[in-house]
């Protein structure tokens, strides 16, 4: 089993740095993080902080367009190809096929944001002039990653049993609420009626709270001192990713392709 998932992971991987559009975005991405380092000198402030306010917002938002582009199209591409019945007359089961294709993308995503990460680590070095390093830059990053890879699940459940351009919807739409279920759960909380208070803490438990991962004004404020604040945050996208993978699992497993 495990060997036919990390075979799947290899093909995707493969399938997806070969996108001219990922390298596309990825550039743009690398000219923006760049950028900074002129763009500081034309503000007011601290520099360096807003080097990383901005590097790490690019990441971010550019990350985010990676996950969504690549994740919608995980399930779709091979029915349009029509390769998916190649792939499930061989003993690949379909859980398999959704946790390869999930690895895969989870690879690629590993390695762009990396990419970023550490141009915006050598811009934000050299504009200190040899000063301090900024190691936050990798923790915000890897935060960034978990959110990255949080919603390539999501992606991936949507693409078992919607369109591509749904799937982007419903994918961006999450990405969204995501960063505003604290701000929902406090709202509800100072209602005074009851099945609004418990509405509000139902959907802060349903949906994903992306703000587990957000620690960019951290590391713009010198607030973020240690890597031990990714253990919470790893353990939040195991059990919440577990979950959504389980039930695009089974939705995938019940999707009719004749």
């Amino acid at each position: 089993m495990i060997r036919r998932i990390l075979s799947i992971a290899a093909n995707t991987f493969r399938e997806t740095i070969r996108n001219k559009i990922l390298y596309a975005i990825l550039a743009f991405a690398l000219f923006v993080i760049g950028m900074t380092f002129f763009l500081a000198d034309l503000s007011v402030g601290d520099f360096a902080r807003i080097i990383a306010d901005v590097g790490l917002a690019s990441i971010h938002v550019f990350g985010v367009i990676m996950a969504v582009f690549l994740g919608i199209n995980l399930v779709s591409n091979e029915v349009d190809r029509k390769t998916i019945y190649i792939i499930l007359s061989k003993p690949v089961r379909r859980f398999e096929f959704i946790f390869g294709k999930t690895l895969g993308l989870s690879v690629t995503l590993l390695f762009t944001t990396l990419a970023m990460a550490t141009v915006l680590f050598l811009v934000h070095l050299s504009y200190r002039y040899g000063g301090r390093a900024e190691v936050g830059i990798f923790i915000a990053s890897a935060g960034i990653y978990m959110e990255l890879v949080l919603l390539t699940c999501l992606a991936s459940l949507f693409s078992t049993f919607t369109t591509p351009v749904l799937s982007a919807i419903f994918t961006l739409s999450l990405f969204l609420v995501g960063h505003l279920t604290n701000y929902l759960y406090v709202l509800g909380e100072q209602s005074k009626v009851d099945a609004v208070r418990w509405g509000s803490r139902f959907l802060f438990y349903l949906l994903p709270n992306l703000e587990n991962f957000n620690w960019k004004n951290e590391v713009a404020y010198g607030g973020l001192k240690s890597f031990s604040i990714l253990g919470w945050a790893a353990g939040y996208l195991v059990c919440y990713a577990a979950c959504v993978l389980c039930l695009s699992c089974l939705l995938f497993a019940r999707k009719d392709f004749k």
